[in-house]
């Protein structure tokens, strides 16, 4: 119908959870199984090398072999966020694993380190707050860096599963929408909120603390890790493929233009225009994939330089035809 009011998006976030309410608490079962065997054997190896200490950053490391098996949540909550019905569950989470071991131990490692660093500084800078000003200051940036980060982490497992892109890439590219998404990126933040604040709920007027780990064991093996990433992935996908979509076209466009200029280049032209580089510093251009804005768009570097070379040889040619 024509009068029928557009639904709100936090409308369409609450339909595509419910609806696949089934798929997403099955995803979670599938990577609480992981979940326990990696944080039981480095308990296990908690126990042995630290004695009676528990160390967190060491449980903590148990991330990293864990990162791979998350991959699966990634992709089956895409699906799902993106609005694809009837997701099969199984088969796409262990076919994401599968696909994706390698590159998602990596990222593990990357995002363990990133952590442990930003928990580190942070409370660093906090137990130094009553000496100095200066920390204060620091305080704040290392906030902001931590924001980033953070960041960071929500399109890194996901551009992953989504696109073909070298790894250099990928961290590229979401630290770039860290900072350029960042509408979508703190609405992420406040449904990651808005979860962590109803488990809280769940949990805060109990005073058996036994009751409380039960609990507290039982949303993260029914509902934390899926749910939570189902939150990021639906408000940060669309913007994410929105500008991947508009590189690739960006790209597609100029290597059609390339094409049809060396298609043209050795036809005769009574009066042939020459591209125009007097807005570019060609001392500065480098040999690689950034781009450059030029004439109204942006170019990759090394295609402007190939394109200026063959201008250079252009007229070499012409000056030593003209001599004969």
């Amino acid at each position: 119908m024509e009068n029928e009011r557009k639904r709100l998006k936090f409308e369409v976030l609450l339909e595509r959870y419910f609806t696949n309410f089934h798929r997403i608490l099955f995803t979670n079962l599938i990577f609480a199984l992981p979940s326990a065997v990696v944080f039981a054997s480095f308990y296990f190896l908690n126990s042995l090398i630290f004695k009676d200490s528990l160390v967190v950053p060491f449980l903590l490391l148990g991330i990293i072999p864990l990162f791979p098996f998350f991959a699966g949540v990634v992709m089956v909550t895409r699906n799902i966020a993106r609005g694809e019905s009837n997701v099969p569950v199984f088969r796409t989470y262990f076919g994401a694993v599968k696909a994706n071991f390698l590159p998602f131990l990596l990222h593990g490692i990357l995002i363990y380190v990133a952590s442990m660093l930003s928990v580190l500084s942070i409370s660093l800078y906090v137990s130094m707050l009553s000496v100095s000003w200066l920390f204060y200051v620091l305080l704040f940036f290392t906030i902001i860096i931590t924001l980033l980060l953070l960041y960071t982490a929500f399109y890194i497992p996901l551009m992953s599963i989504t696109y073909d892109l070298p790894l250099r890439y990928v961290y590229k590219n979401s630290f770039l929408m860290s900072f350029g998404e960042i509408k979508n990126n703190l609405f992420a933040t406040l449904a990651l909120a808005v979860v962590f604040g109803i488990c809280f709920t769940a949990v805060a007027f109990i005073n058996s603390g036994i009751v409380k780990i039960i609990i507290i064991a039982a949303l993260w093996v029914l509902l934390i890790p899926a749910t939570c990433t189902f939150m990021v992935v639906f408000f940060i996908y669309d913007g994410m493929t929105s500008i991947i979509r508009d590189k690739e076209e960006l790209s597609r466009e100029l290597s059609d233009s390339i094409e049809k200029s060396m298609a043209q280049k050795d036809k005769p032209q009574p009066q042939p225009t020459e591209d125009d580089f007097s807005d570019i510093d060609i001392s500065t251009l480098k040999d690689t994939d950034d781009y450059i804005f030029h004439n109204g768009r942006m170019v990759k570097q090394s295609t402007l330089l190939r394109m200026i070379r063959e201008q250079e040889e252009q007229k070499a040619k012409s000056k030593e035809s003209s001599k004969s």
